[in-house]
């Protein structure tokens, strides 16, 4: 039995809605029969607009030959798989807060979805593994048995990341999270957000290296970006030949290679919420995509990015040649964000 006087932890984690999609029967047939929209998606211009590594991403993950009933039955499934994985975790939340009450101590409850959203259609796949919206966008639930701190019923519209889990996680253990032990983490505190309005970021970032390779990508209210990264896969190794040899060899390539090479993708949000226009090669835009691949590719490149030696026992580079790029801070150089121009 856990000690009363010291906060106590539970992790619990479910692997769905993930695939296979294998939702049980009785969750299946409450979803019988609905239809849903389809998000749109025209191969013809979408495909040709995407860089290489987005292509792929489609190539490998696309639905777009399933006949309508079938993508029919795609969704119902995924949200019957949802439904259920619900019904557990609301089993396990009601089981939580019993154990809180009968112990007579307070409770913190922290709920994220997974590591990614689901394609639904969208991008005309049905996956993970893109920096479009769909795959990059989740829900963080919190609740707290002091409403003080965490109000009940309210939604915080900023823009958070999963680097936010451990600070709360810390925080409410009584962690007090200036100290030096802690300067290692880069993300907020979820409960400090809500009532400190200097605690916000401007954009959100991510890299990924499944099925496409490696590439990152930066994402604000406004617009979404992304960018390949390295030439090869980012997991060096001296032992296949296509790999890197060295860990950050070349490091600063997403920087300086040739504009094609890097594989931009920029969607203007505030024309093209459903990212099916990349405009990263379209006139107008050309400076600001140009401006986000300086920013993005300082941030996870040259700020603090460690890369490592996977054959080999403790062999790993850091690269900090742009060290405090990752400022949580756009400031957009005046005159290069051009009015909504989609092509």
């Amino acid at each position: 039995c856990p000690p009363p006087d010291k906060p106590l932890l539970i992790n619990i984690g479910f692997h769905f809605p993930h695939s296979p999609v294998l939702p049980p029967k009785e969750c299946r047939d409450r979803f019988k029969g609905k239809t849903y929209r389809v998000p749109a998606f025209d191969r013809e211009t979408e495909y040709a607009r995407m860089p290489p590594q987005l292509r792929t991403i489609h190539d490998k993950m696309t639905i777009t030959e399933l006949k309508p009933e079938q993508m029919q039955q795609v969704i119902r499934d995924y949200y019957a798989f949802c439904a259920y994985g619900d019904s557990l975790v609301g089993k396990v939340v009601d089981a939580f807060k019993a154990h809180a009450a009968k112990a007579g101590r307070p409770w913190l409850i922290v709920y994220a979805c997974g590591d990614h959203g689901w394609h639904l259609g969208e991008q005309g796949i049905s996956a993970k593994f893109g920096p479009w919206d769909k795959s990059t966008h989740d829900a963080i639930i919190v609740a707290s048995s002091d409403k003080s701190r965490v109000p009940a019923n309210e939604a915080h519209n900023g823009l958070v990341e999963f680097v936010d889990m451990a600070p709360t996680i810390y925080a409410a253990a009584g962690a007090d999270l200036s100290g030096k032990g802690y300067t290692h983490l880069d993300g907020f505190d979820l409960v400090a957000i809500l009532h400190d309005p200097k605690l916000k970021r401007d954009y959100i970032i991510g890299e990924m290296d499944h099925v496409c390779g490696p590439r990152a990508y930066l994402r604000t209210k406004e617009f979404a970006f992304s960018m390949r990264t390295r030439p090869k896969s980012a997991k060096v190794s001296r032992k296949v030949k296509w790999l890197p040899d060295t860990p950050c060899e070349d490091i600063r390539w997403g920087l300086d290679a040739p504009r094609k090479d890097a594989e931009l993708a920029l969607y203007d949000l505030r024309a093209d919420p459903g990212e099916r226009v990349n405009v990263a090669d379209h006139e107008p835009y050309l400076k600001l995509a140009d401006w986000f691949r300086q920013k993005l590719g300082r941030i996870v490149l040259g700020d603090g990015r460690v890369e490592v030696d996977w054959d080999q026992v403790n062999v790993h580079a850091r690269a900090d040649f742009a060290k405090g790029a990752h400022d949580r801070r756009l400031d957009i150089p005046r005159g290069i964000v051009p009015r909504p121009s989609l092509p």
